[in-house]
Parts: structure tokens; C-alpha cells; sequence
């Protein structure tokens, strides 16, 4: 697995890093366990989880797996968004929903309505900080992580100097490492997070339909650590990716070579794409997808380890991707955060 500096930290993880979103959520705890481990052997060593991941038990899976491994990897949580309590018959009804979803994905969707009313955003006060800290320390098993994200903050957040002076005091005592935010790129890359100084890392949605956004990226990456998340454009963005690389496919532009490459269409193919058209010479550091599925992790580590494309190859497919993200009439699907 290939490996990076994290931006101006000291710390190096590697460029690929496991997204936890699917941990006690889509997955259950063996499948979690399972997932992670793999992560593991395969040389990932960034993983990224939030207090509201897998209905607020995300962590509690991950610091499972983290016994004997602490000062072996990287660690980012999130604060701001909290998961709501569940009665017991809610989560005694997690595994039929689980396979549910697995062999109805329509239904997925259909729940997204359900699912959204379980969490509590914009939860950025100063006892909530301190709160969900102390309690995402406590399931990950840890006294330190190494980020801290704010989770999908309204700009006015960045008003509440009450709020960075208590970050500030968590960083300077140990628990935090690097604080952050996570948001879209408007706002985790402006001015306004660069003048909190205490703000040292930014989480941006990085993927095919966005590509315009990054030329800037590498300017940012001397002064703070970049994650890009949701590379492949979410559960809606999966097939509008798999499109739109068979668009660029047919572009007069695209020299024979990759047009041919782009036309193997192999199961590994988009994985190949998207992960290396956002790391390879961007200014993101590491790349954190949600794959819990055995098939999904090998061909992510493949594409990174093993890409056939050369950087050439790659600067072209960010140039015709970026280009068509400019064009009205292929607008991006909608895709969160």
C-alpha cells in the first residue's frame, strides 16, 4: 500500500484510508470486524468514523479492532452530528433491515427518510464538544485521536469563538491531535476555516462530479491535511460514475490507448478511476471510501497498488471529467455529505 505525509502533521498513513459510515449500519459487528481486519492485512492504516456512524456504535466497533493496534494508525472522529436513542425493538430490527437492503437496494432509498429523523445535526456548543470527545474516546478505547472533525457545520459555526477556544484547550491538552472540518468545499477550504488556526485539516466530498473543484487543492495541502470522502458519489452517484466514465470513453479527445483501457469496463475499472484521478497529483492526501464488502476493498487496494494508468493517463481523464462537470447538461447527481 502506498503511504503519505499527512500535509504539514507529522504523522504518514496510508493514501487509501477506511471510511466507517457502513460499521453496525449496513454491516453487522462480525462483517464490521471482518471488514476492518482486512483493511488491516491489505496495509490501510487511516480509518474515519464519526459519532453518528452505524447509529452511534461505529466507534465502538472500531476500537475493537484498534486493541494492539493504537499507535499503529491514524484515527479521525467527528462531532456536531448525534445519533438519537433507539428503543430496543429498533435495533433488534437492524439485521432484517440489513438484509433487506442487500437484496432490495430500492428499499434503501426508501428509508432514507426514517433514517434521517435517528440523527440530531448541528450539535456545536461547547458541552456537546467536550461530551461527544469524552464519549467517542471512551468506545474507541483510546485517550487520544489523531483528528477531530466538526461534522457538516453551517459557516456560522465558524463565528463561536467560545467553541475554538475550548478546541483549542482539548488540542493543546492531548485528546485531539489535529482538529478539522468536514463539510463541502465551499466552505472546509475558505478563508474563513484558514483563519482559525486551529482548524488543521479539512474533509471535502471529492469524486467524478467535482473534479473542477480540485485544481486549487494543492495550494491548501502545504498548509493542512486533506481527506476526500465519498469518492464514488454516494449509493445515487455509483452508476451516474460508471456513465460518465463510459462518456469520457467516447470523447474525440481521449487518446486510443485509454479509450481502450476505459473500455475493458472489468469490475475493477471504476475503482481504478475514480481513486487515482483524486489522489494523483491533487493536493488530497488520503482517500477514505466506505467498503465494507470483501470485493469492494480488494479492488480499491488493487487500483491504488496496481492502476493501469500511467499519471499522464490520469492528468487527461481529471482534465475530460473536470470539463464535463462544467457542462449543463450533465449536471451532477446530487450527492451528501
Amino acid at each position: 500500500m502506498l503511504t503519505a505525509k499527512l500535509g504539514p502533521s507529522e504523522l504518514r498513513s496510508s493514501v487509501l484510508g477506511f471510511g466507517c459510515a457502513a460499521l453496525m449500519g449496513r454491516a453487522s459487528r462480525r462483517d464490521s470486524l471482518r471488514a476492518l481486519n482486512a483493511a488491516s492485512d491489505l496495509g490501510i492504516t487511516f480509518f474515519d468514523t464519526a459519532r453518528s456512524y452505524g447509529y452511534g456504535e461505529s466507534e465502538t466497533v472500531l476500537g475493537e479492532f484498534l486493541r494492539g493496534r493504537r499507535d499503529q494508525v491514524v484515527v479521525s472522529t467527528k462531532f456536531g452530528i448525534l445519533p438519537v436513542g433507539q428503543h430496543g425493538w429498533k435495533k433488534a430490527a437492524r439485521g432484517f433491515a440489513r438484509k433487506l437492503f442487500r437484496f432490495v437496494p430500492a428499499a434503501r432509498r426508501a428509508a432514507r427518510t426514517q433514517i434521517a429523523a435517528q440523527f440530531s445535526h448541528n450539535q456545536f456548543s461547547t458541552e456537546i464538544l467536550r461530551r461527544s470527545l469524552n464519549e467517542s474516546l471512551r468506545q474507541l478505547r483510546t485517550d487520544y485521536v489523531d483528528f477531530l472533525f466538526l461534522h457538516s457545520p453551517p459557516a456560522s459555526v465558524l463565528e463561536q469563538d467560545e467553541l475554538f477556544g475550548e478546541l483549542e484547550r482539548i488540542v493543546a491538552a492531548g485528546k485531539v491531535r489535529f482538529a478539522g472540518i468536514s463539510a463541502g468545499p465551499e466552505l472546509a477550504v475558505s478563508q474563513s476555516v484558514h483563519d482559525r488556526r486551529v482548524l488543521k485539516a479539512s474533509q471535502i466530498p471529492v469524486n467524478l462530479f467535482n473534479l473542477h473543484r480540485t485544481s486549487g487543492y494543492k495550494t491548501h495541502a502545504e498548509q493542512r491535511v486533506l481527506v476526500a470522502n465519498l469518492p464514488f458519489g454516494g449509493v445515487d452517484g455509483v452508476a451516474a460514475s460508471r456513465d460518465r466514465i463510459r462518456r469520457v470513453a467516447g470523447l474525440r479527445g481521449v487518446p486510443a490507448g485509454l479509450a481502450r483501457k476505459l473500455a475493458e469496463q472489468d469490475d475493477g475499472l471504476m475503482a481504478d478511476v475514480v481513486l487515482n484521478v483524486i489522489l494523483r497529483h491533487t493536493g488530497i492526501h488520503t482517500v477514505v471510501p466506505s467498503m465494507i464488502r470483501m470485493q469492494h476493498l480488494r479492488a480499491n487496494v488493487d487500483a491504488i497498488v496496481n492502476s493501469r494508468f500511467s499519471n499522464d493517463e490520469i492528468t487527461c481523464l481529471r482534465e475530460e471529467f473536470a470539463r464535463l462537470n462544467t457542462q449543463p447538461e450533465v449536471a451532477a447527481p446530487q450527492v451528501g455529505q
